[in-house]
């Protein structure tokens, strides 16, 4: 059962489908996006702009299609064989899924940080390093070094292993390895940044660090979050949208998400009555 949350109050349920209301100029576009697996359908028929310099929180039950969402955004899908991807996906107007796209161009552009923290087998400041060595962005190794120390105090870990660098990354605690891996994603400048689940291993204190790393970064970067936690959502989130069964069902404000909710799907969710 998931928790109700104190923001929620009573309303009288509308069934409308996918109900909407972003305001904000969208950094991202996704027009009836649909997604297979061997003919079993795992999306359907999405429409979602996602806002830029915001965090777009995804929620929804297990197995709704979050992850397979998030992860058309920076064609992860490409990498399973069984997976066919159809509708229209843009990046600051652009198709993505256009055949002139080179895609480790667009990975560059489109971050990602996994549900689990996944470092290198390298040194702190390897890890870091990793993604302006193999794109060029330094010509030297004080730019690189520049880069390092931007990203770890973008991160809010400099302070934690200035003293440390040449320190395996995997010798870092659970939290702090995520924020070695955020500062890893935001070495090569992308323009937004997804992130599966990534508190879904962490202590409180650790998920907090994250939270308030995340509320500092979209000042800079466009974030798209999957999250099971409604808590969370609300927390960091200026938009949500919530899937249930491969369909968008509700998205807006998380503010009126999770205190107005226009659908009674949306309704049951918040309120822990399906999940």
């Amino acid at each position: 059962m998931v928790e109700i949350m104190d923001t929620y109050i009573e309303i009288k349920s509308v069934n409308v489908m996918a109900t909407t209301d972003n305001p904000t100029p969208p950094k991202m576009t996704t027009k009836n996006v649909s997604v297979s697996y061997d003919n079993n359908r795992a999306l359907k028929n999405v429409h979602l702009n996602i806002a830029e310099n915001r965090v777009t929180a995804l929620i929804g039950p297990s197995g709704c299609g979050k992850t397979t969402y998030l992860r058309c955004l920076n064609r992860m899908n490409d990498l399973i064989a069984t997976c066919k991807v159809e509708g229209e996906i843009k990046l600051g107007g652009h198709d993505i899924y256009a055949r002139d796209v080179d895609v480790e161009v667009l990975r560059r552009r489109i971050g990602m940080v996994f549900q689990k923290a996944n470092p290198f087998p390298k040194s702190i400041f390897d890890n870091v390093a990793y993604g302006p060595r193999i794109h060029g962005l330094a010509n030297s190794k004080e730019e690189l070094d520049a880069i390092v120390q931007k990203s770890l105090r973008r991160a809010g870990l400099l302070d934690e292993v200035e003293n440390r660098l040449n320190a395996s990354g995997t010798s870092l605690s659970g939290g702090q390895q995520q924020r070695l891996c955020i500062a890893r994603a935001i070495a090569i400048e992308p323009e937004v940044i997804l992130m599966d689940e990534p508190c879904s291993a962490l202590d409180p204190i650790a998920t907090a660090k994250i939270e308030e790393l995340i509320n500092e970064l979209k000042e800079r970067y466009t974030i798209v979050i999957v999250t099971h936690s409604m808590q969370q959502a609300a927390r960091v989130s200026d938009y949500t949208a919530y899937f249930h069964l491969g369909e968008l069902v509700e998205q807006g404000e998380t503010n009126r998400i999770f205190t107005a909710p226009k659908n009674s799907k949306t309704e049951a969710y918040i309120t822990g009555r399906i999940g």
